[in-house]
């Protein structure tokens, strides 16, 4: 089939295609081969008419549609990998003479394609890694988290709740003098002051003398997720049955010892310190590969087009719904107490929309322009990896209903990632960095 490719405006070309006549009766011929499974005529078993008597009971044109998406969908692949081009949206196909059987047929399609990227110098880039320290002020923070994790509650010898205390209280919410569901528990432990309820509760427990009872008011928030509550006020009946303090561990060789294979307080703070110092040089290698991606983008240009930047607010958009899900909230219910629209969100959106395409072009672009590939044992060897998350049941779906999927993202993962170690590599470190001192990027 001749195919010729005019570039219009906003990454769109225009295919014009030619199938000769040879091409034009093959058509016909696979149509004719598709349509006698589906059609009967009398005296004829199922698929075993003759193609003439099927023309002669159903009319000529029982094979032109078929025929024709035949011709068309073959010719416009094919002139798609001929031409190298990606599209990015469905093509407008357009013939100004039907398909005619002994003659060819021409026809056109007009598609959006991915556009072409221009690269700037994305090999040798001068920047600076952070060199991560870990102070002794970290340290002493990590410890007091620590002891904050093995404090006790323990029996207070006081009588009058203060704030800080913690309270173990029986309470029954009721709105205008009946109980609500919810409001209601026994032997519960709240830390006074700690924001837990909703204000004015916690509150107006300050004051209470063992085994007191009393009634606080509070007011549930204009937002509060139940909206039966929401806004409106509250009478709680309060009886308080004991008060506790948390009781901390002291910072010595024996705490230390508790927590596992150390044996003095000095080990367990280098311990200490040798994760901390993992988590921040695995944070700051993270970061540096973000750096040096961005560079590699800023240095590049490419034409980014609506259809492109849509489709990845729709993707963004989509992420955030399943994640609200995971809350038990609902896009709708984020946008009206956030004071926003639809269009508001994706305007707001739409500067990191552009963000991530352009980068993802530009980083294909690069794997095309080094020749970086993913082997098929790669993709298995991630897939498995990947697949010992999921139980059984749900390892069956997904390659049964979703294989294809899950193994083209694997497959665009892993070249991405061999894409930004090749950059990170070639980074062109400047000769002030010194090992051990903390290095400012920019």
């Amino acid at each position: 089939m001749q195919t010729k490719l005019e570039k219009l405006e906003k990454n769109r070309v225009l295919l014009e295609l030619e199938a000769d006549p040879k091409e034009v009766a093959d058509a016909f011929h696979q149509a004719y081969r598709k349509v006698v499974q589906k059609l009967t005529v009398p005296g004829f078993r199922k698929g075993k008419t003759p193609r003439k008597v099927l023309e002669q009971h159903y009319g000529k044109d029982v094979f032109l549609q078929d025929a024709t998406e035949i011709l068309v969908t073959r010719g416009y692949y094919e002139a798609l990998i001929e031409h190298k081009l990606e599209p990015v949206d469905h093509p407008e196909i357009d013939f100004s003479e039907p398909l005619e059987e002994g003659k060819s047929f021409k026809f056109q399609a007009k598609v959006e394609v991915l556009p072409e990227v221009e690269l700037g110098e994305y090999k040798g880039i001068a920047l600076a890694k952070a060199n991560p320290v870990v102070t002794d002020e970290e340290i002493e923070a990590e410890l007091k988290a620590l002891q904050e994790r093995h404090a006790e509650l323990v029996g207070a010898d006081k009588t009058v709740l203060e704030k800080g205390d913690f309270a173990v209280i029986d309470f029954e919410g009721y709105l205008d003098g009946e109980p609500f569901p919810g409001g209601a528990a026994q032997g519960y432990t709240l830390e006074v002051g700690s924001g837990s309820f909703i204000p004015g509760f916690e509150e107006g427990l300050l004051g209470m003398a063992l085994g007191e009872e009393r009634e606080v008011k509070a007011t549930f928030p204009e937002d509060y997720p139940q909206t039966t509550l929401a806004g409106k006020e509250a009478v709680f009946k309060v009886k308080l049955h004991e008060i506790k303090v948390k009781e901390y561990p002291v910072l010595d060789d024996e705490f230390a010892q508790s927590l596992g294979n150390f044996k003095t307080m000095e080990e367990l703070k280098e311990d200490l310190k040798k994760r901390r110092l993992a988590e921040k040089e695995y944070q700051a290698a993270r970061e540096f590969e973000d750096q040096v991606v961005e560079k590699a983008v800023e240095g590049s240009k490419v034409e980014l087009t609506d259809t492109l930047i849509d489709r990845e607010l729709n993707y963004l958009i989509h992420n955030m719904e399943h994640d609200f899900e995971d809350r038990g909230l609902k896009l709708e219910e984020y946008l009206k107490y956030s004071n926003k629209t639809l269009a508001d969100l994706r305007a707001e959106l739409r500067p990191q929309a552009e963000r991530r395409v352009k980068t993802d072009l530009v980083l294909s672009a690069i794997a095309k322009a080094e020749g970086i590939t993913v082997s098929e044992d790669e993709i298995k060897e991630r897939l498995e990896y990947l697949l010992q998350f999921y139980s059984p049941a749900t390892q069956e779906k997904m390659m049964k209903e979703q294989k294809e999927n899950v193994v083209e993202r694997i497959r665009t993962s892993l070249e991405r990632e061999k894409t930004v170690k090749l950059l990170v590599d070639a980074v062109q470190k400047p000769e002030s960095e010194e090992k051990g001192k903390e290095v400012k990027t920019e």
